[in-house]
């Protein structure tokens, strides 16, 4: 679900960001289990009772994808205008031919990613992973 040949600085902000995820959900890094706990929290969407899954036409190219992204954040937020949470999951893309042939998504069509949908629970505290500086992940061309 990432590219294989991810390099430093995306691999070290992710490797830190995933760290502190699964850290705040009582998953430390040295557990021998973590790789099974961690797939076993992401498959149950986080407890959440909804998962929409959204899809692209296999034909589509970045542009469209970056339109779905930029809808779904759309999603996103009237969700949580209506009170509820959601939390984008890539992890199903691993998954795409059984999600496919559950959801039945024609042969066309390639998943672009779910998104757990539900009320947050309550006394959880909420999760919060750093963040690299604007200035390190945004560049102004021409001004």
């Amino acid at each position: 679900m990432y590219p294989a040949e991810l390099t430093s600085p995306y691999v070290d902000r992710f490797s830190t960001a995933a760290g502190q995820r699964y850290k705040a959900l009582g998953i430390e890094r040295d557990d021998p289990d973590r790789s099974m706990k961690v797939a076993a929290l992401n498959s149950e969407a986080f407890g959440a009772p909804v998962v929409l899954f959204c899809y692209l036409d296999q034909t589509m190219g970045p542009g469209q994808w970056g339109d779905a992204g930029m809808h779904l954040q759309t999603v996103m937020l009237l969700l949580r205008a209506e009170g509820l949470h959601s939390c984008p999951q890539v992890m199903w893309t691993m998954y795409r031919k059984t999600v496919s042939q559950v959801v039945g998504a024609d042969d066309g069509l390639e998943l672009f990613c779910g998104v757990a949908v539900g009320f947050e629970k309550e006394g959880v505290p909420p999760l919060r992973t750093g963040r690299a500086d604007m200035t390190e992940t945004i560049s102004f061309i021409g001004m």
